[in-house]
C-alpha cells in the first residue's frame, strides 16, 4: 500500500515517525498506512480488513513545519492513529483514549512548560514569515470578535459534524451575541492565493460591523486582540484556548467536549455519549502535543519531544522575522554560494547572486566583511554584512572549508570597533533570565570539556609549563590585513608590535609565541621570521591547539583574536591590545577604551549574546528536513563528532590549485 501512496512514501523520515520510539530495524516491514480520510486511508483500511491487519491513519502534527507542506516543506511532526484519527468525531481515536485517562501533575507541568514558549514565540502549526499586524485596525475601545472560516471540503468539517451551511449560522451567532462588537472573519490563507473556496459569499458579510481578515497575520498575535473566538472545527480553536480565549464551537473538534469550550451549538449528538469529562487545558495540550503527536529531529533524524523541535523552530522564526523576503546576494564567490543558502533556505525568502552588476540603491543587501564596507561607503543603506561566526568549523576558512557558523549584521559588523555594531547593542541591553543564564552556563562548559574553538586545529599535542615560578604569558598572532586588525586594531595593528609592546610590560615573563593558522600556513599576510621572534618571545608553537596552550599559561595577551574569547571562557586573565567584540564590558585588561561601551557585563550574558543571539548555525544534516538554522550546541555535538574521523584525502581538485595560489600570493 506504501509503495502505491508517493505522498506518504516522500515523507522524510517515515520509518522513525511510525516506528516505535527511535526502534532500529534495517528490515523494517511497513505496515498498511493512509492519510486522514482521503482515498488512501480508506483502501488501507479495507485491504487491512482482509489480512485480519490494523490499518495506520498518517495526519499532520499540530506543529508541523516551517514553511507550507504544499510548498515542499517536510513535516517535523506527525501523528499515527491506530484507532481512528483527532478530526472524526463520529469514531474514538488514539488521542481521545489519552485524554479519558487520568491527569498526571509531572506532564500537566511540562505541558505549561511547553505552552508558554510557544506563546512567547508565537509557534504554530506553519512557522513561515507572516505579515506585521497593524494594531490600529483593532482599536483597544471596541470588543474584536474572531469569526474562524476553513476552506470548502476540509475533511474535518464533515467529521466534525458540521456542513458549510454551519458556517454562515456561526456568523450569524456571532453577530447576534455581540451587536456592538466589531465581527473580524478570517479568511484561509489558500482562498486568499485563489487556491480554495471559501463558506462565505459577499453578501453573507455586508454587515457594517462584519470585517474580513484578509492578512496573513501570525494567529497567536492576533488572537492576543480577540476577546472570542468562533471556530467550526478549525485548530485555531485550540491555539485560542491557549491565549485563554473563551471559544465557541459549532463543530466537534477533537478539543470540544472536555468543559473548556462552550459546545452550545455543535453537535454533540455525533459523539454517541463519549467525552462529556473535564480536563484541564495543560492535559489537552499534553495529551495532543507531547504524546499523541511524533516529532523527528533535522538534526539527528531520528524520533525526538517537542521541546527539541521548539528549540530549533525559535532560531529560525527570529532570524526569518529580520530578513526580508527578496535579497541580493553580492560579489559572493563559487564556494560561498555554495553554503549561504542553506543559511537563508526560509520558506519565500528569495536569494538572488549579483557579481557583475551593482546591486540597486533600493536592494536588500547581502555582502561578505570588506565588501559590505565598501557598498556602505558608496551610500547603499540596506546592508546586511555577514561573516564566520565563532564555532566555525574543522579547518580554516582560508583553506575553504564550509562554516557551520556565520553572523548577520544589520547595523554595522562585531569587528569593527569605529562603530556601533549588532552585537554591541545586545551587549548593551541584554539582562539575561534564569533560564538564559542558565543556558550560558551549559554552554560554556560544553565548549571547554569538548575542548571546542572557531577552527578546531592542531594536534592533541601536551605542552608542559615552563616554570611554576615563572609567568607564562600567550601572545596570539594574527592575520595583519584582516579586517578585525585593521578596525579593531588602535596604534598595534601588526604582530612584530605586539610582540614588543608585551616584552616592553612583562621583561621577565615566559612568553610563548602562536602563529595564526592561516598565516603559518602561508595563506595569508603577518609571518615574522623566527630568529626575529625569539628576540622577543621563549617560544614559537607552531602544532599545537589554541586550547592547549592555554593549559600552560597565566595569561593572554591579543590584538582583537577570537582566542582572546575562548580564553574568557575558560577563566584566563586577557589583556587586549585593540578593541574586540568583547572588550571594554569589565572581563578584560583594556588598553584602550570605547566610550559606547559603558557597562559591565558578567561573563555568561557575553556568552549567550554572542553565541546564542548573534551567531546562527546550520549543518548539512538539517536540509532534507528544510531547517536552516539550528542550535550552538547542536554544532558543538556535530563537530565534536566529525573530529573523531580523520580527513579524506583525495586527488587534487580545483580547491587544492587555489590554495597553492594563495600561498605564492603571500610569499
Amino acid at each position: 500500500m506504501l509503495k502505491k501512496n508517493k505522498g506518504i512514501r516522500a515523507i522524510s523520515n517515515l520509518h522513525y515517525f511510525i516506528s516505535k520510539f527511535n526502534e532500529e530495524n534495517l528490515t523494517y516491514t511497513y505496515p498498511l498506512l493512509g492519510w486522514g480520510r482521503k482515498k488512501s486511508f480508506f483502501k488501507a483500511q479495507a485491504l487491512a480488513e482482509k489480512k485480519g491487519l490494523k490499518a495506520l491513519c498518517l495526519e499532520d502534527g499540530f506543529i508541523r513545519s516551517l514553511g507550507l507542506g504544499k510548498d515542499g516543506f517536510a513535516p517535523l511532526s506527525l501523528v499515527v492513529d491506530e484507532t481512528g484519527i483527532y478530526f472524526d468525531a463520529s469514531q474514538t481515536s488514539d488521542l481521545e483514549q489519552l485524554i479519558l485517562q487520568p491527569e498526571k501533575e509531572e506532564l500537566n507541568l511540562r505541558a505549561a512548560s511547553a505552552i508558554q514558549t510557544i506563546l512567547n514565540h508565537k509557534i504554530t502549526k506553519y512557522n513561515q514569515k507572516f505579515q506585521t499586524l497593524d494594531s490600529e485596525k483593532f482599536n483597544q475601545k471596541t470588543k474584536h470578535i474572531l469569526v474562524v472560516d476553513q476552506t470548502f471540503g476540509d475533511q474535518s468539517i464533515k467529521y466534525a459534524g458540521a456542513t458549510k451551511e454551519t458556517f454562515k449560522a456561526m456568523l450569524a451567532q456571532a453577530c447576534l451575541d455581540h451587536p456592538e462588537a466589531t465581527i473580524w472573519v478570517k479568511t484561509h490563507p489558500d482562498v486568499l492565493a485563489g487556491k480554495a473556496q471559501s463558506h462565505f459569499q459577499p453578501k453573507d458579510l455586508a454587515s457594517v460591523n462584519i470585517q474580513i481578515l484578509t492578512e496573513a497575520y501570525n494567529p497567536i498575535e492576533l488572537l492576543g486582540y480577540m476577546s472570542e473566538v468562533y471556530v467550526v472545527s478549525s485548530q485555531l480553536g485550540f491555539e485560542a484556548l491557549l491565549c485563554t480565549k473563551k471559544v465557541h464551537c459549532f463543530g466537534v473538534p477533537w478539543y470540544a467536549g472536555w468543559g473548556l469550550t462552550n459546545d452550545k451549538f455543535a453537535p454533540v449528538e455525533i459523539l454517541q455519549g463519549r467525552r462529556g469529562i473535564n480536563h484541564s487545558l495543560e492535559h489537552l495540550f499534553a495529551c495532543a502535543y507531547l504524546k499523541y503527536a511524533r516529532y523527528v529531529s533535522p538534526v539527528t533524524h531520528k524520533r525526538c519531544e517537542l521541546e527539541e523541535i521548539i528549540a530549533l523552530l525559535i532560531p529560525n522564526i527570529e532570524v526569518q522575522a529580520t530578513l526580508p523576503l527578496k535579497l541580493s546576494a553580492y560579489g559572493f564567490s563559487a564556494w560561498k554560494r555554495k553554503f549561504i543558502g542553506d543559511f537563508l533556505a526560509f520558506p519565500k525568502v528569495e536569494l538572488n547572486f549579483k557579481n557583475f552588476f551593482k546591486p540597486n540603491q533600493n536592494d536588500h543587501i547581502l555582502a561578505w566583511g570588506k565588501k559590505a564596507k565598501l557598498l556602505k561607503d558608496k551610500g547603499y543603506k540596506n546592508v546586511i554584512t555577514v561573516e564566520d561566526g565563532f564555532i566555525r568549523s574543522i579547518g580554516l576558512g582560508a583553506s575553504l572549508i564550509r562554516p557551520c557558523s556565520l553572523v548577520f549584521d544589520d547595523v554595522g559588523i562585531y569587528y569593527d570597533a569605529t562603530q556601533p555594531s549588532k552585537i554591541e547593542n545586545l551587549l548593551k541591553t541584554r539582562q539575561l533570565t534564569s533560564t538564559q543564564y542558565e543556558r550560558a552556563q551549559k554552554l560554556r562548559d560544553l565548549l571547554v570539556e569538548l575542548n571546542i574553538s572557531k577552527y578546531n586545529v592542531g594536534v592533541a599535542k601536551k605542552l608542559i609549563k615552563p616554570s611554576e615560578d615563572q609567568k607564562t604569558l600567550l601572545v596570539i598572532g594574527q592575520v595583519e590585513d584582516d579586517m578585525s586588525v585593521q578596525l579593531g586594531g588602535v596604534e598595534i595593528k601588526t604582530n612584530l608590535a605586539l610582540l614588543k609592546e608585551v616584552r616592553a610590560n612583562n621583561p621577565e615573563a615566559y612568553i610563548v609565541y602562536k602563529p595564526h593558522p592561516d598565516v603559518h600556513a602561508g595563506l595569508r599576510v603577518g609571518k615574522i621570521e623566527e630568529q626575529v621572534v625569539l628576540q622577543f618571545a621563549n617560544q614559537i608553537e607552531l602544532d599545537a591547539s589554541i586550547l592547549e596552550c592555554f593549559e600552560i599559561c597565566d595569561e593572554v595577551h591579543t590584538i582583537t583574536s577570537l582566542s582572546g574569547f575562548e580564553a574568557l571562557l575558560r577563566g584566563l586573565k586577557v589583556y587586549c591590545y585593540g578593541l574586540p567584540f568583547y572588550a571594554g564590558w569589565g572581563l578584560t585588561q583594556d588598553k584602550f577604551r570605547c566610550e559606547r561601551r559603558n557597562k559591565n557585563l558578567d561573563i555568561d550574558t557575553l556568552v549567550y549574546v554572542t553565541l546564542v543571539e548573534y551567531a546562527v548555525y546550520n549543518i548539512k544534516n538539517t536540509t532534507s528536513m528544510n531547517i536552516p538554522l539550528v542550535s550552538p550546541e547542536d554544532v558543538i555535538l556535530y563537530i565534536q563528532s566529525q573530529m573523531n574521523f580523520p580527513a579524506e584525502t583525495s586527488k587534487e581538485t580545483w580547491k587544492d590549485i587555489f590554495l597553492k595560489f594563495k600561498k605564492i600570493q603571500n610569499r
